[in-house]
């Protein structure tokens, strides 16, 4: 089960993306749609809904995609939008994208609706090492900070091998200690030891697979980690089940 995986405007990539995801066996994929095909990272409400009509095609079209519910915090009319697709059947909302930080004032909105539906939101989070400026890129440390204010909400922490300092990141979970944190292991980087040191630090059943369409080095990185079986069946399958209830 993936739970971060986009979906794109272009038929041709979905068709592309259902081929990937039978190839590698993923039962459900939990898909938004992909945020540069939006044209910016702050699209504006016409776009988002757009992309959010498409996703809600493909899952009917394919029984292994679930919807998620692609917002940007600061268009106000996304709130209404994102609810009517939750009500449609979308399983949670996200990836909430960079077009600005999740500021609790901004987040608090979609907050409220993931909590009454008891569905999760997915957040786009690097700790960047380069000198490359993105101000409006969360943390894991903002996420940390709604997952206090917010306890009975589920959050998931994007791709932990997605850029940036990942050692940093584990150790901000480690510290922030709460229950309602989770993370997807998706990501590009290829580095050894990162599973090991999740499953060491974190709370193994928060630690959800997720690709962000990157499936053979983000399986290969579960696959080749020097951790249990039975904790890989969790990762893969157990957790995202107790996250995501919608069938």
């Amino acid at each position: 089960i993936d739970v971060h995986v986009h979906g794109f405007l272009n038929d041709h990539m979905n068709n592309m993306l259902l081929k990937y995801i039978k190839i590698f066996g993923i039962e459900k994929a939990f898909i938004s749609i992909y945020p540069f095909d939006l044209g910016r990272i702050d699209p504006s409400h016409e776009d988002v809904l757009k992309g959010n009509i498409k996703i809600k095609e493909l899952i009917n079209r394919e029984k292994s995609f679930r919807g998620m519910a692609y917002v940007n915090l600061l268009n106000s009319e996304d709130v209404d939008m994102a609810e009517r697709f939750l009500r449609e059947g979308f399983c949670g909302i996200g990836e909430i994208y960079r077009s600005v930080k999740p500021r609790p004032g901004l987040i608090k909105p979609y907050i409220d609706l993931v909590i009454e539906y008891d569905v999760p939101i997915l957040i786009h989070v690097a700790h960047r090492l380069y000198p490359r400026s993105r101000p409006r890129e969360a943390s894991v440390y903002d996420l940390c900070r709604i997952a206090f204010k917010w306890p009975k909400a589920k959050i998931i922490v994007s791709h932990i091998a997605g850029g940036g300092d990942w050692e940093n990141s584990i150790e901000i979970l480690k510290r922030c200690d709460v229950s309602n944190i989770y993370i997807d292991t998706g990501g590009s980087v290829g580095d050894s030891g990162m599973i090991e040191r999740l499953v060491r630090e974190f709370r193994r059943e928060n630690i959800l697979f997720g690709s962000d369409n990157i499936f053979s080095t983000s399986i290969a990185r579960i696959e080749d980690a020097d951790v249990d079986e039975d904790i890989k069946i969790m990762i893969y399958r157990e957790n995202p089940l107790k996250v995501f209830k919608c069938d």
